[in-house]
């Protein structure tokens, strides 16, 4: 890899951009509405003022770091209406809040590890990676995840008040959070091919 500035052949970048994503490849490569970059390399994209951007080579540590931000920002920011919606739900199963925190950890931990490579989702789908950031995947994003933790919270709580036992409706939260998340890039596919 050159640190040379001289313009690539067919997309006008420097050649050292182009060597970080790998010969040449194209950022947006793979199916529409998915970062395949991001799971196959450590090159990472930063916001540094508005309008303005900056890429780096990472190590594997730090790429994760910058995963693990991208994604609790994006998961945090799409669940806000189920955070805002607990305290005010009509049936509270007893384990509430201990289900509502397991399954949203999980589907951060597991989109995390999606994004940054180290597990893949390919029962479902055969390309690597998880969703971008499109305007168009905002209402997806907003049923998928809020009726995941949903699902997660009132089944997890379900099971908590029928056995009594809050590991067990731990452990369905977890089950549920994980599940889904695994599934997203899937669903995420099927939706871009909906748009066409």
């Amino acid at each position: 890899m050159g640190d040379s500035t001289e313009s690539g052949k067919d997309d006008g970048l420097p050649s050292r951009t182009r060597a970080h994503r790998g010969g040449g490849r194209s950022p947006r490569a793979g199916p529409p509405g998915r970062e395949t970059r991001a799971a196959t390399t450590t090159y990472r994209s930063e916001f540094l003022a508005v309008g303005n951007r900056a890429g780096s080579e990472k190590d594997r540590l730090g790429s994760l770091i910058a995963d693990v931000g991208r994604i609790v920002g994006e998961v945090g920011a799409t669940t806000l209406p189920v955070m805002l919606y607990l305290p005010f739900a009509v049936w509270r199963p007893a384990a509430l809040f201990e289900t509502w925190l397991a399954a949203l950890t999980t589907v951060i931990a597991v989109a995390t590890l999606i994004r940054n490579g180290r597990i893949a989702s390919l029962p479902f789908t055969d390309a690597p990676g998880w969703a971008r950031l499109l305007p168009t995947l905002i209402p997806l994003r907003l049923l998928y995840f809020n009726g995941t933790l949903l699902a997660a919270i009132y089944g997890g709580g379900a099971v908590a008040d029928l056995t009594g036992s809050t590991a067990a409706g731990l452990a369905l939260s977890v089950a549920v959070g994980a599940a889904a998340t695994v599934s997203f890039p899937r669903a995420v596919d099927a939706w871009m091919a909906g748009r066409r």
